[in-house]
């Protein structure tokens, strides 16, 4: 489908724009801003919306998916449904095409994640995350994007700054959502272009600050009172 290809970090640093097409005769100008995949709410457009696109992933949201949703989405020829888990048929999911775009609400606990890793997933659009991100929200969609094995979409109203995104990528955040406004989508793509690519830690960078290094030498002297205790290092 294209999200989930391309969830290795070291494999794709670039986060993906994709940008909410409810008019079709806009999708030109939104490519040309650099959108790289479209949402619509709309499955009577679907199949013109899919045609203007291109080669480029197209989805729709449809929040309580049906079997008859279903393979609309897939005679329209797109590529993933963006789905409530909550109040989606269960036989709507049955097949492997479309995709499956889970639409996660905020607070999620752990027992609700336990239970999405369970079923597979192309991404997951998240609720709105923070501006500016805090270490704890950071770590909070690592979770999400661990316990899933599936990459985030992050929706946000407005351009974001490169230092937010590079922050969202680093909790797992493949692909921003922003209404189809184009002025909107060439800013957000200006913006992702400078989050530089994911880099390992260098080995001296490993180690723990506080914890002073051990001389391999065995003596004990470097405690610096030569009882060899471990005790009083503080």
């Amino acid at each position: 489908m294209g999200f989930a290809a391309t969830a290795a970090p070291a494999a794709s640093p670039r986060l993906m724009v994709v940008a909410i097409a409810e008019d079709v005769s806009a999708v030109p100008a939104l490519i040309e801003a650099g959108a790289t995949a479209f949402v619509s709410t709309s499955l009577d457009s679907l199949g013109a919306l899919v045609e203007a696109a291109g080669d480029l992933p197209v989805g729709v949201r449809i929040d309580a998916a049906t079997v008859a949703d279903a393979d609309r989405v897939r005679e329209a020829g797109a590529d993933f449904i963006a789905f409530d888990d909550a109040i989606t048929d269960a036989e709507a999911l049955l097949e492997p095409k479309p995709g499956r775009v889970l639409l996660l609400e905020a607070g999620i606990d752990e027992d609700r994640l336990q239970a999405l890793s369970g079923m597979r997933f192309d991404a997951i659009i998240i609720a709105p995350p923070a501006q500016p991100l805090t270490v704890r929200d950071q770590l909070a969609l690592r979770r999400i994007a661990e316990a899933t094995s599936a990459p985030l979409i992050a929706p946000t109203a407005e351009a974001p700054s490169t230092a937010t995104l590079h922050a969202w990528r680093n909790a797992g955040t493949l692909a921003v959502l922003v209404p189809g406004d184009a002025a909107l989508v060439s800013a957000t793509v200006a913006a992702a272009a400078e989050v530089p690519a994911p880099q390992e830690p260098d080995e001296d960078e490993r180690g723990i600050a506080l914890v002073p290094s051990v001389s391999g030498d065995g003596d004990g002297d470097g405690d610096g009172d030569g009882d060899g205790d471990g005790d009083g290092d503080f």
